[in-house]
């Protein structure tokens, strides 16, 4: 128990309203890798697993699968602001008159070069005919 809160801790548990952070999740995978009941081999080998790789919780996920945490909560804090600014800056430079001008002629030349290559080969048809 000692340890889950210690780990809560370092997930700002305390801190934050909404964590990633799953305390069942750490039992599970806590008790499943220190188990005293197992050899010493068997229990080497369960202290690199994680909890998508223990046996029976990855039956148990298989049957019940979770739906992906939100952005907000698999994200650090610098990762976040680092999205938040770069968005902001993409946004800063699409609002320049200059480029919004440089977008339309792209749309335009796009919307004009759609149906290349039928053109094209009606180019080619016509030029055999001849």
């Amino acid at each position: 128990m000692e340890k889950m809160l210690w780990e809560a801790k370092n997930h700002k548990c305390y801190e934050r309203k909404r964590t990633a952070f799953n305390a069942c999740d750490f039992l599970t995978t806590y008790l499943y890798q220190n188990n005293p009941f197992v050899n010493d081999d068997e229990a080497y080998f369960r202290k690199s697993l994680e909890l998508d790789e223990i046996p029976f919780a990855k039956d148990w996920l298989k049957l019940h699968p979770r739906p992906p945490l939100p952005k907000s909560l698999v994200w650090s804090e610098e990762e976040a602001a680092s999205k938040i600014q770069s968005f902001y800056r993409g946004y800063l430079v699409r609002r320049d008159p200059e480029v919004q001008e440089l977008r339309q002629w792209q749309k335009e030349l796009r919307e004009e070069n759609q149906n290349i290559n039928q053109r094209v080969e009606k180019f080619w048809s016509d030029e055999t005919k001849i």
